[in-house]
């Protein structure tokens, strides 16, 4: 009796003081007519892999990473939440850690030494919230960053006209692959509205995902700028292939042989693994990825598949540490680390369910 009392009491205590964390949230908000509650996968992201000065790290490793997939990522949700706070403080972690001096993402942060490459997909990731952060807040401030690092992207990390994986500041080289994941249109369109790219320009990045070959209906992984080639892996990972599908809809690309294999694999299986053989579509692992049914269940609301994508969201769900009482509530672990893109893009997906209305 005195356990389960007591065990009550914990179960109590968390509750209220979760309901603390969203009240002091709900106050701060700029809509507090909307006020967002505090998720318990964002919980865990702020009181197990945020720092103090608000750096996100990449895993519970004893040497801290920092990526700006991951300051890419929080700042969208904070953006899709609304919660301005929360963003103006991410919006000075960009800025005093991650901005290299020519307006380029570092896009790793590792014992204090910030990397001289960046990555295409986080600078787009980035502008585009800063674009919706300013559209959303009115800071000039955003516009204006976003505005550096697209110029910056134009000037220094496009290879004959196509925007590339990455510029290496280093070593003054700029890739000439470009990973068809990183085709942004939404992104890529906040480049016109800066007015850095003509609709033209932005034109010719949206055709490499047009007239991308197709193999059993997935896309190849990578476009050669300079051999003009598209190449193929043996395996479907996962993450790209979602990415690619959900940018590729974007662009009125027909992906509708994706959607249907996904419905149908996950029908019969009640699973989705990270890979897949191209050969066969037969799983070439046995684990599954939080951040696969994430980008699943985007793409499905995309596609106006609003029941798969409640079907999969159970399914992620289920990953998740739920009971209050376990040290890590809220998290996706992988026994006992973890990953922060595992963790971000299934509170993004969650947040995008409930500002669609499909969960409660």
């Amino acid at each position: 009796m005195y356990t389960r009392i007591h065990r009550m009491a914990i179960v109590l205590l968390i509750v209220i003081l979760l309901g603390g964390c969203t009240w002091k949230q709900q106050k701060e908000s700029s809509d507090p007519a909307s006020p967002q509650p505090v998720l318990p996968g964002e919980y865990f992201m702020t009181h197990h892999l945020m720092t103090d000065q608000g750096l996100i790290r990449t895993s519970f490793a004893e040497q801290h990473i920092y990526l700006s997939e991951s300051l890419g990522l929080w700042m969208d949700y904070l953006v899709r939440k609304k919660d301005p706070n929360s963003f103006e403080k991410q919006f000075h972690v960009l800025q005093d850690q991650f901005l290299l001096d020519h307006h380029l993402l570092s896009w790793q942060i590792e014992s204090d030494q910030k990397s001289q490459v960046n990555a295409l997909v986080d600078d787009l990731r980035v502008i585009a919230a800063l674009q919706k952060a300013d559209h959303l807040w009115q800071k000039p401030a955003y516009q204006k960053t976003a505005k550096d690092i697209a110029q910056s992207l134009k000037d220094k990390n496009m290879y004959k006209g196509i925007l590339s994986d990455y510029y290496d500041a280093a070593a003054n080289r700029t890739s000439h692959t470009i990973t068809l994941s990183y085709i942004d249109p939404a992104a890529i369109k906040e480049l016109v509205s800066l007015h850095i790219f003509t609709k033209q320009m932005a034109s010719h990045q949206l055709a490499i995902l047009k007239h991308a070959p197709r193999q059993k209906g997935f896309f190849p992984k990578s476009y050669d700028i300079k051999k003009k080639a598209y190449s193929f892996d043996q395996e479907i990972n996962m993450i790209d292939q979602l990415y690619t599908a959900f940018h590729a809809d974007l662009a009125n690309v027909h992906t509708s042989a994706i959607m249907k294999w996904l419905k149908t694999t996950f029908k019969e299986e009640g699973k989705l693994y990270g890979r897949y053989k191209l050969g066969t579509l037969k799983p070439s692992v046995t684990y599954e990825s939080p951040s696969v049914y994430a980008l699943v269940i985007l793409y499905a609301l995309k596609q106006n598949e609003s029941e798969f994508a409640k079907d999969v969201y159970e399914r992620m769900k289920e990953l998740q540490i739920k009971d209050p009482l376990k040290p890590y509530y809220g998290g996706y672990m992988n026994e006992k680390d973890t990953h922060s893109f595992d963790n971000l893009l299934p509170l993004i997906a969650e947040r995008e369910l409930l500002n669609e209305s499909v969960i409660q």
